[in-house]
């Protein structure tokens, strides 16, 4: 029954994936949006598996976000009727390893797409 917590690096504003029962491969396919990013924020990913008692932890990996900006492009979008524009600074469709307790390497693998747009309001 496994379950994403995505957070940033001070634990604010954590957000859960539903959980998938009975599933070895979940796709969960939905969308998580973080305000307020500086450029130096990491990005907290762990995977779980939901129990009643305690949920157990089955992997967990961590993003620099300053890697997207690095690998991604530049795309510009204005928008005059909505009295702002905004471009994309970066993107990043990638699958990564997941690192099981004290470092060791987890049997899991979770696929992100990550994008990071600057809004000017």
């Amino acid at each position: 029954d496994p379950f994403v917590e995505i957070y940033l690096d001070n634990k604010h504003l954590k957000q859960k994936t539903k959980t998938k029962q009975n599933s070895k491969t979940p796709q969960w396919n939905q969308t998580f949006v973080f305000n307020h990013l500086t450029g130096q924020d990491i990005l907290n990913v762990d995977v779980y598996d939901e129990d009643s008692v305690k949920d157990e932890k089955i992997g967990s990996i961590q993003i620099n976000l300053h890697d997207l900006y690095k690998k991604g492009f530049v795309r510009i979008i204005i928008k005059i009727k909505d009295g702002y524009f905004s471009f994309f600074l970066g993107h990043i469709d990638e699958w990564f390893e997941l690192e099981g307790k004290n470092n060791s390497t987890s049997d899991g693998q979770i696929h992100l797409i990550l994008d990071y747009e600057r809004l000017r309001i």
